[in-house]
């Protein structure tokens, strides 16, 4: 069943009334054109609840239940949902400023005679920005609403800015859309993800969550934006198959390349709109011109080898059928020192090798392994894109250090004091984020943080780490599934393991159990997800099983 169906399906077993849409209306392709269409139209919508207006005699709690569930149609600027209001609290209430997304039901209780208060139990909550963060099941959080008599006919007039939806109709109500940033350097888009309701709006409200600029642990310094300070827009639109993201006069001072990556920021940001089309910058309505010289340089893949990585039978390379196919210049170097564990950066052609004698190897393309680090208990080393080798020992997780083509960052500041212990650690494949897997006396915990460096690549600290979710038990390993998603296991004390993934900035999966999991490592997706067991059999998620792929693997390695 598609993503779609089961948003659809579950709607339906919800008993509430939903309407599918076709492509029923158009973007203009010719003609004379005087306003634009917002972006996205319905094309961008896949659900549409039909919200009722409020009826002759409704009591207060009538009223109530009918603005909730009027506040999962965001069409028309909650149109419906501010009938629920009087005049005055309907031009004050500010919906987007936030949404609660609780598990329901919601007790409610009467306070006074205009007062209800309703108890919620909120799982996540979505900023004015997108920004999504799961909360999980804590204490029930309290909402009052004020009632007052308009001729007589019950209304709401006093209440919090934002909404409250149930999470099982999240995902019909709101949909995910990257926001894209650009590494300090400006070889990297690096996506930061947001929610918005899907409306015919929402091409605006993602421009504007742009110009606002990245979540807050990103913008310790991790990515930069090409906008100048203080840019805004009042609308993006549609009209004759070109979309005119309106910006102000600011950005006319940008030179060229400034005004090419704007473009490509846009482009990228709103690619996941089936309205948007052939990205322009306006203002005052009247298009920009961008110069194509001179031309940026075309974004470096952050694809890796959909093979698996690994050491068979003493060989370091892909596994191709029943053989291992090396890695032209650098099989040799990285078999050459028995490896424990690898990762390997094919833009940065660098292999990071924990050696069998101990300590971390850096092994380059037709050249020898040059020793790195030769601390105690290293754990398995990273790698990152812009040719460094990030080391620590598992005991001393913010004796973080990275090693250079030209010298070392030998402790590069962490923001994670307490720490007790370190079990993984990987770099983002666009080198602006580090996923570790720590331990605070011997509970888990799974962080990402920004690695911030400067605009030659070199890096200078880690920001301020943000905590995912995670099974508790005990380490195993964790890594980037794609840009956006990480996946960890951790193993019980029955010897079980359990695997769980989440989106950065979204939710958290369950991945089952691989049996007797050491080791993982990503591809590109969720299906090029691997784990290692400890009989050597390589093992990747089929339907909801792990299902050994193949056998006799000594070693999983990471691509980066």
């Amino acid at each position: 069943m598609t993503e779609r169906a089961r948003r659809t399906a579950a709607a339906v077993l919800a008993t509430l009334l939903l309407v599918v849409l076709a492509a029923c209306s158009s973007i203009p392709r010719a003609g004379q054109v005087e306003t634009g269409d917002a972006i996205g139209t319905d094309d961008d919508i896949d659900v549409i609840f039909l919200a009722a207006d409020p009826t002759a005699g409704a009591t207060q709690q009538e009223i109530l239940n009918g603005f909730i569930l009027a506040a999962k149609s965001p069409q028309d600027d909650y149109a419906i949902a501010r009938r629920y209001l009087t005049d005055d609290a309907a031009d004050a209430w500010r919906p987007n400023e936030g949404t609660t997304v609780d598990s329901g039901p919601r007790p409610a209780t009467s306070l006074n005679d205009t007062t209800l208060q309703i108890s919620v139990s909120e799982v996540a909550r979505v900023d004015g920005n997108g920004s999504y963060t799961e909360t999980g099941p804590g204490a029930p959080t309290a909402l009052q609403f004020g009632f007052t008599q308009v001729d007589g006919e019950w209304r709401i007039n006093d209440l919090a800015d934002g909404i409250v939806i149930e999470e099982l109709f999240f995902d019909q109500v709101f949909t995910a859309h990257a926001l894209y940033f650009y590494d300090p350097t400006f070889t990297y888009l690096v996506p930061d993800l947001r929610w918005f309701p899907t409306s015919t709006a929402v091409g605006t409200r993602v421009v504007r969550a742009l110009l606002v600029g990245p979540s807050a642990w990103l913008g310790d310094g991790a990515v930069v934006t090409a906008f100048p300070d203080g840019t805004i827009t009042p609308a993006v639109v549609t009209t004759g198959g070109q979309t005119q993201v309106e910006l102000s006069s600011n950005v006319l001072q940008a030179d060229a390349v400034d005004l090419q990556r704007m473009q490509r920021q846009l482009s990228a940001s709103l690619s996941d709109l089936a309205s948007a089309s052939n990205i322009a910058i306006s203002v005052d309505q009247n298009i920009v011109p961008i110069p194509a010289t001179p031309a940026l340089a075309p974004e470096p893949s952050t694809r890796v080898d959909s093979r698996p990585l690994v050491v068979r039978d003493g060989a370091f390379g892909y596994l191709a059928g029943g053989g291992v196919a090396a890695v032209e210049g650098i099989s040799a170097g990285v078999e050459s020192l028995q490896p424990v564990s690898a990762a390997y950066s094919e833009t940065a052609g660098l292999a990071a090798v924990g050696a069998a004698a101990g300590g971390v190897y850096a092994v380059r393309a037709g050249e020898a392994p040059v020793v790195l680090d030769q601390r105690p208990a290293l754990i398995a080393p990273a790698v990152d894109p812009f040719g460094y080798v990030w080391s620590v020992p598992s005991g001393s997780p913010t004796e973080l250090s990275a090693f250079g083509a030209e010298g070392a960052v030998p402790a590069v500041p962490t923001n994670w004091d307490g720490a007790t212990s370190i079990t993984s650690f990987e770099i983002s494949r666009d080198g602006t984020r580090a996923l570790a897997f720590l331990s605070v006396d011997g509970v888990p915990k799974l962080v990402v943080a920004a690695v911030i460096r400067n605009q030659d690549g070199v890096p200078q600290q880690l920001g301020r780490p943000v905590e995912l979710r995670t099974t508790p038990g005990t380490p195993v390993g964790a890594t980037w599934v794609d840009q956006l998603s990480v996946a960890s296991v951790t193993g019980l004390a029955s010897g079980e393991a359990r695997a769980t993934t989440q989106t950065l900035g979204g939710r958290s999966t369950s991945l089952g159990s691989p049996t007797g999991a050491v080791a993982i490592a990503g591809g590109n997706d969720l299906d090029g997800l691997r784990v290692l067991s400890a009989e050597g059999g390589l093992l990747q998620q089929r339907g909801s099983a792990w299902q050994t792929q193949a056998g006799g693997i000594s070693r999983l390695a990471v691509q980066n």
